[in-house]
């Protein structure tokens, strides 16, 4: 995406490229503007859930362009200049990326989260030497977890693996041409160089599409996803098959009229279908990234054969003006994104209001900066290196400020809303969500009371984790003995997530594990908990029956699925004569958390840092999981505990009462808001255990 504005695309003759008026391929800007607009559409919430695949555009038009540019000098001096292909990259990429990495790093004083500083400055740093990609794949969230749309440099990434392939594809092609004889002809040279190309390419996509579905560890190298997704290695060949349509310029020229139309038409379907049909839930990039690459391929290969058809179109001047601020847009449209929703998270139409007001950013940068540098020729030699090493060291200088910048002094009301928002519960402080199963956890994990016979146990995930403190107190004022035992985003239930269209079977293990632990030391009462609203409405995962295989993807089908797999749940704990308690989820927010608050915010008014809901709109979002728990409860004699009437008021619930904050994030309550369920849930454990003594009683047995 940094072959941008205008670049020219070579033409010296057969075989080296298409030139359009002035040696610049108008339908190429063009399609640059297709790319961006796909990836801030995508980043600013639209409707195109596909949108990320712009990368994969750009990435093909930049193998296009860039082998053209090779190929014309190696054609005509037999040689690459090195030196000034770097300058021109150093003139072209680095002036901008440094205004950019500096400037956010120094508004992410106030415009992110505290929490969110280090990721942000150790991004910004990477992205000044060209690895962003490897900071961010290092990072346990992926490119669509929801804790990177906090990170303002996340786009920096793919900027990184194209300064990376910068760096190794020059002298690929070099090497191509100097294995062959000097008295081979241009046709051998130019099919050994591509040969070489078609190589990489293939090494490249198999490891892609291997990397996408596997999670091993080889040398010390985590080889999954988040590889596959961030690194060079594994996104070489989407610039590869760019630079292949280069190879073939002068067959492509040739071709019929037809035939470059429809290649047109068949491309674009291609990039449109990858755009509107793939979504986060895609394994990406794997095989599914062959659809972009592929349709890109198509769309300038059709555009070099004929300027009829899409190329018109895209040559128009709109898309081509779009396209020549294409690098810049990228660079920023992210940032204020991010700042915007950080700063004014009520207001729902930030994102598209940010994206618009980065467009006019880019434009000035575009204006002032990249086109005074880019055109400028002094730039090389001694110049451009001293150019590059202040593009490179004065991002850095302001990522170091980003991360070791003091805090402000506190109020009273930001150090309450502080240590609401960071403060753990008991399960992650002692080590309890582990995964381990209740008889093995450690001693912290169980809340001991003098001459307990009995034990209360809670297993879940963190919801059920943000009910310990309460629960702990309520078993213990029972005489009770009380452990806990959760794994995040694990449901204690009996189903099995599908996620990314990969089986999770750690969260399947843990259930087993657990249930098989349950029956075999059998405590006085089990407590289950879990975010079901979440796993019912939200595309994270699919629900599948471990037993039948059939899989649900819509809330009404998930909902089905849940009760069935709680019934069978409470039918074997029922079974080994263990009362149980079910908890229903507490009201949720899916778009809040108090963490993620701007520190500009936190400091001046952290109040404003809340949010608020409708009782009505929170008991329709759980109706469906509240209705499948209900149902399954009472088959089976378990009791329920409600806790959204005590945590919400009649018509609403909020986030905080003033400066008392109710909820850490969307999902989890504050470890003050759990205690005041305590009194709730020993009602709850008293019913359950009454319902215990009274079945044993009624079997002649003493309890």
């Amino acid at each position: 995406m940094t072959t941008t504005a205008g670049e020219a695309i070579p033409g010296a003759g057969p075989g080296v490229g298409a030139p359009r008026t002035g040696g610049r391929r108008a339908d190429i800007q063009g399609l640059r503007a297709v790319a961006v607009l796909l990836v801030v559409a995508f980043h600013a919430g639209l409707d195109v859930p596909g949108g990320f695949v712009g990368v994969d555009v750009f990435f093909v038009i930049s193998g296009f362009v860039i082998t053209g540019m090779l190929l014309r000098e190696l054609q005509h001096t037999g040689r690459v200049s090195f030196a000034e292909f770097y300058a021109r990259r150093v003139r072209r990429i680095l002036p901008a990326l440094a205004l950019t990495v500096t400037v956010v790093a120094l508004l992410s004083l106030g415009a992110v989260s505290e929490s969110e500083r280090d990721v942000t400055a150790r991004t910004g740093a990477a992205a000044s030497v060209s690895l962003a990609n490897v900071s961010l794949y290092r990072s346990p969230a992926g490119y669509f977890d929801p804790a990177e749309n906090l990170n303002p440099l996340l786009q920096m990434w793919s900027l990184s693996v194209e300064e990376q392939f910068y760096l190794f594809f020059p002298a690929l092609m070099f090497v191509g041409f100097a294995m062959a004889s000097r008295r081979a002809g241009r046709r051998d040279r130019l099919a050994l160089t591509a040969t070489l190309v078609t190589l990489v390419a293939i090494a490249s996509f198999l490891l892609c599409v291997y990397a996408t579905g596997a999670d091993v560890s080889v040398a010390g190298i985590d080889v999954n996803e988040r590889f596959a997704f961030y690194l060079a290695p594994t996104r070489a060949w989407e610039f590869a098959v760019g630079g292949l349509v280069a190879f073939l310029v002068g067959s492509l020229e040739r071709l019929p009229r037809s035939a470059a139309i429809g290649a047109g038409l068949a491309g674009a379907a291609l990039v449109g279908y990858a755009a509107f049909a793939f979504s986060s839930e895609t394994r990406f990039p794997g095989s599914a990234a062959a659809i972009p690459v592929v349709g890109t391929a198509l769309l300038i290969a059709g555009g070099t054969a004929s300027p009829a058809g899409l190329p018109q179109l895209l040559a128009a001047r709109p898309m081509t003006w779009i396209g020549d601020l294409s690098y810049s847009w990228y660079l920023w449209h992210w940032p204020l994104i991010v700042f915007a929703v950080a700063l004014f998270p009520s207001s729902g139409n930030a994102p598209e209001l940010a994206a618009m007001v980065s467009l006019g950013v880019a434009w000035l940068a575009w204006r002032y900066l990249e086109n005074p540098i880019r055109h400028d020729p002094e730039w090389r030699g001694r110049r451009a290196a001293g150019l590059a090493a202040v593009c490179i060291a004065v991002p850095i200088v302001a990522s170091l400020v980003l991360a070791r910048a003091p805090e402000p002094r506190r109020s009273a009301a930001t150090r309450s809303f502080v240590a609401a928002t960071r403060e753990r519960h008991a399960d992650r402080v002692r080590g309890c969500n582990s995964g381990l199963v209740p008889s093995a956890q450690p001693p912290g994990c169980t809340w001991p009371v003098s001459d307990a016979s009995d034990r209360v146990v809670l297993v879940g995930d963190s919801n059920a984790g943000h009910f310990t403190e309460a629960m702990a107190d309520a078993a213990n004022g029972l005489g009770k003995a009380f452990t806990v035992a959760t794994l995040p985003e694990c449901p204690p239930v009996d189903l099995r997530l599908v996620q990314r269209g990969r089986r999770n079977d750690r969260c399947r293990d843990f259930f087993e594990r657990t249930m098989d632990d349950l029956v075999a030391n059998p405590p006085s009462t089990v407590v289950l908990a879990a975010s079901t609203p979440v796993y019912l409405h939200g595309t994270g995962a699919r629900l599948e029956d471990p037993t039948s295989g059939s899989r649900a993807d819509s809330a009404l089908g998930k909902a089905a699925l849940w009760e069935e797999a709680l019934d069978r749940t409470l039918a074997r704990l029922e079974a080994a004569g263990i009362p149980t308690v079910v908890v229903h989820p507490v009201a949720q927010w899916l778009d809040w958390d108090g963490r993620n608050c701007a520190a500009l915010r936190v400091y001046l008014a952290p109040r404003s840092c809340g949010a608020e809901q409708s009782r009505t709109e929170a008991e329709e979002f759980r109706r469906a999981a509240f209705a499948a728990e209900q149902h399954a409860a009472r088959r089976h004699g378990a009791v329920t505990v409600d806790p959204l009437p005590v945590i919400c008021g009649e018509r609403s619930c909020v986030t905080n009462r003033g400066d008392r904050w109710v909820y850490r994030d969307g999902r989890h309550l504050t470890v003050p808001a759990s205690l005041a369920l305590t009194d709730q849930f020993a009602l709850a454990l008293r019913d359950a255990l009454g319902a215990r003594e009274a079945g044993a009683q009624h079997e002649g047995v003493r309890p």
